[in-house]
């Protein structure tokens, strides 16, 4: 389901307000497409002007540690001083990135489902099964950190991506 002219348009819309909190959550064993899409759109956030929390339900491998941004990412699994449920309980938005069904994100996705916050869907899987207002799934994407690009360009916030982010996704 791609998004609609009018979707992206209201998407535009709610992201020119600076000052969100907004959290970017990926699935449980986040591999190079789950942590390199989530921190390239939270790159493209926080150039806006959002307080962005990027959340994943347990460490993604080390070989990933080179990233720009991977320092700031909460693991909810080891998360002892409650970063990602708090940002979570006190998001306006949740993007979920790189994931179809709640399943994928163990014990962190009950802390999705009670929050009050707008969810956004990205992704390539087939079926998404997640209640988001807006959903953005294509099958005929490679991987997420693709649609991230294209959801970038589409809402015209390409010139919010810089070498960081751009990092991020290849």
């Amino acid at each position: 389901m791609k998004l609609s002219k009018e979707h992206i348009e209201r998407l535009r819309e709610m992201l020119a307000r600076p000052g969100q909190r907004i959290v970017v959550v990926s699935h449980t064993n986040p591999d190079g497409d789950a942590v390199g899409s989530s921190l390239a759109w939270a790159e493209v956030l926080r150039t806006m002007g959002h307080a962005v929390t990027c959340v994943v339900p347990n460490k993604f491998p080390y070989f990933l540690d080179w990233m720009p941004g991977i320092d700031e990412i909460v693991v909810f699994k080891t998360d002892t001083e409650g970063r990602a449920a708090r940002a979570i309980a006190e998001a306006d938005m949740i993007f979920c990135l790189d994931f179809n069904d709640f399943s994928p994100i163990e014990a962190l996705g009950e802390e999705v489902t009670k929050s009050p916050a707008m969810r956004i869907l990205v992704d390539h899987h087939i079926d998404p099964a997640i209640p988001a207002r807006y959903v953005y799934s294509d099958t005929q994407r490679i991987a997420t950190s693709e649609m991230v690009y294209l959801l970038a360009e589409k809402t015209g916030l390409l010139p919010h991506l810089d070498k960081e982010g751009a990092t991020c996704l290849y």
